[in-house]
């Protein structure tokens, strides 16, 4: 299985757009780590748990020394990222997983190490191809999500929504 290790902002905007759940139900095996974990409000350090307690998203606890010196080894590296961002990084690598995130420094600088990044777009796609929401419910959520946050790439939400009116998900047809 596909291994996704997910950033605080990714978890925050799908809290706030009430994706959450659905996420969590993604044919992925999810991960954060206890340092990202850290960086959530305590809303939704308890929406997190949650799903942490059902076995939903992995947490990684970083408790060795070789751990910690890795982070730490791509902190150095890495101007403007911190130590969260880099433990992620440091995981997807790790796990040879995908790193997910909507941070551009981070996606650049792992981008350039060799890691696979994926943002939120690509999770909305993943939840659809899944079939776990509508189309419909996938261009409201794309639409609050582009209300919510000013960072996403503007020129992906005409697409997308003129892809899911169609009932398409990038890359493939997909009727529901």
């Amino acid at each position: 299985m596909n291994v996704l290790v997910n950033d605080a902002n990714i978890l925050i905007d799908l809290a706030k757009i009430g994706l959450i759940d659905k996420f969590s139900d993604l044919n992925f095996d999810l991960y954060t780590t206890d340092f990202v974990l850290e960086e959530l409000n305590q809303d939704q350090q308890i929406s997190v748990q949650e799903l942490i307690n059902l076995d939903k998203i992995g947490l990684i606890t970083t408790e060795t020394i070789e751990d910690f010196q890795g982070i730490n080894d791509l902190l150095e590296k890495a101007s403007g990222l911190s130590f969260q961002d880099c433990s992620i990084w440091y995981y997807s690598k790790k796990m040879g997983g995908t790193l997910i995130t909507g941070d551009g420094k981070l996606r650049k600088a792992a981008t350039k190490d060799g890691i696979e990044v994926r943002g939120i777009i690509y999770i909305l796609d993943e939840i659809l191809r899944q079939g776990k929401i509508t189309f419909a419910i996938a261009i409201e959520k794309i639409e609050l999500l582009y209300k919510l946050n000013d960072r996403l790439p503007r020129g992906e939400l005409p697409k997308r929504v003129k892809l899911w009116r169609n009932k398409k998900i990038v890359g493939q047809n997909f009727y529901q």
